[in-house]
C-alpha cells in the first residue's frame, strides 16, 4: 500500500493553532495565579498575553500580505508580516519580559515574601502549559522546516523567509522554556519549604529574562528579510530550470531575486535567446519565459532578454578562412 503524502500546513493554520493555545494558557494561568498567589504563574499568564498579542498581529499581517498590489505598492504587501513581527518582538514580548523581571525582582527583595498557596495547582497549570506550547512548537517547526531534516534547523531558521512560523517557533519555545523554568523552581520551592519563598520571585525573574532573550531572537529572525534577502537556493534553481525549458532560451545569463514576503519572490532574469529572432518573436519568448517561471508558486518575474551575440561561445570559435 502506497504511503500518502502529508498535507502541507498553511501559515494560517499554524497561527490559528498558536492563537487558540495562547488564549487557553492566558485564561488558565491567570486563574491559577490568582488562586496560588505565585509570581511564576503570573509571569506564565503574562507570557500567554504576549504570545496572544503577537500571534494576533501576525494573523492580521498574514491577511494584509495577500492584499492585491496597488500603484503605491506595485509589489504588494508581502513585507507587512516582517513589520508586524518586529512590533511583536520589540514592543509586546520585550515589554512583557521587562514587566516580568520587575515583578520577580520585587518579590525577591520583599522583606516578607508571601508563600505560594496550593502549589499542586501551579504544578498542574505549568504542566498543561508545557504540553500545549510544546504541541504548538512542533506544529510551527513542521511548517518552518517544510520537509527539511531537523538537523538543519539552525540553517533554516537563519535563511528561511517564512517569518510567521519563525515567530511562532520562538514564541512557543519561549512558552515551553518558561514553563520548564517554573516547574524546576517550584520543585525546589517545595523541597525547601517556606524558608525559600523568595524562590518564587527568582523563578519569575528568570522567566522574564528568558522572554527578553526571545524578543531578540524574534528580531534576528526578521533581519534578513528587512535587508532584502534573496530567495532560497532551491527556489532559484526551480526558476532557472523553468526558464531553460523554453526552447528559444539558450541559457540563463544571470538572475537576481529578493523576498517581498514570506512566500513571495521577485525575480529578475537575464536570458540569452537563440539567434535570428525578430522583435515580435523576442516579445513572445519573453512572455513564454514569464509564464513558465511564474508556475513556481509565489514567484513574480521580470525577464531581460540579452540582445548581444553569444560572446561566451563565439569568442572561442576559430576564425573562418
Amino acid at each position: 500500500m502506497e504511503e500518502t503524502e502529508k498535507p502541507q500546513l498553511s501559515t494560517k493554520r499554524v497561527l490559528v493553532t498558536a492563537l487558540g493555545i495562547d488564549i487557553f494558557d492566558l485564561i488558565m494561568n491567570a486563574i491559577v495565579a490568582a488562586v496560588t498567589g505565585s509570581a511564576i504563574m503570573l509571569v506564565e499568564a503574562i507570557e500567554g498575553f504576549a504570545g496572544l498579542c503577537s500571534v494576533g498581529m501576525l494573523l492580521f499581517a498574514d491577511k494584509r500580505s495577500n492584499t492585491k498590489a496597488t500603484k503605491l505598492h506595485p509589489f504588494g504587501y508581502g513585507r507587512e508580516i516582517s513589520y508586524w513581527s518586529t512590533i511583536a518582538a520589540f514592543i509586546i514580548v520585550a515589554s512583557a519580559g521587562v514587566f516580568a523581571v520587575h515583578l520577580g525582582y520585587q518579590k525577591v527583595l520583599s522583606d516578607n515574601p508571601a508563600p505560594v498557596r496550593h502549589v499542586w495547582l501551579a504544578f498542574i497549570g505549568l504542566t498543561i502549559a508545557l504540553g500545549s506550547n510544546g504541541y504548538s512548537f512542533f506544529t510551527s517547526l513542521r511548517k518552518l522546516l517544510d520537509g527539511a531534516p531537523v538537523e538543519s534547523i539552525s540553517r533554516v531558521f537563519m535563511t528561511s523567509p517564512r517569518v510567521a512560523p519563525k515567530t511562532t517557533v520562538v514564541l512557543d519555545a519561549m512558552g515551553s522554556a518558561v514553563a520548564l523554568v517554573g516547574l524546576f523552581i517550584l520543585s525546589v520551592y517545595v523541597l525547601g519549604g517556606s524558608t525559600v519563598a523568595r524562590l518564587d520571585g527568582v523563578g519569575a525573574l528568570a522567566m522574564g529574562l528568558g522572554m527578553i532573550l526571545s524578543a531578540f531572537g524574534l528580531l534576528l529572525s526578521v533581519r534578513a528579510l528587512v535587508m532584502n534577502q534573496g530567495a532560497p537556493r532551491e527556489m532559484e534553481r526551480k526558476i532557472r530550470d523553468a526558464a531553460r525549458e523554453v526552447p528559444e532560451v539558450k541559457h540563463v545569463v544571470g538572475m537576481q531575486t529578493t523576498m517581498v514576503g514570506s512566500d513571495k519572490v521577485l525575480a529578475n532574469i537575464d536570458v540569452h535567446l537563440k539567434d535570428g529572432l525578430n522583435t515580435d518573436q523576442v516579445e513572445e519568448v519573453v512572455e513564454k519565459v514569464k509564464e513558465a517561471t511564474e508556475q513556481v508558486e509565489g514567484v513574480q518575474v521580470h525577464v531581460e532578454p540579452d540582445a548581444m551575440e553569444d560572446a561566451h561561445h563565439d569568442f572561442h570559435q576559430p576564425a573562418k578562412r
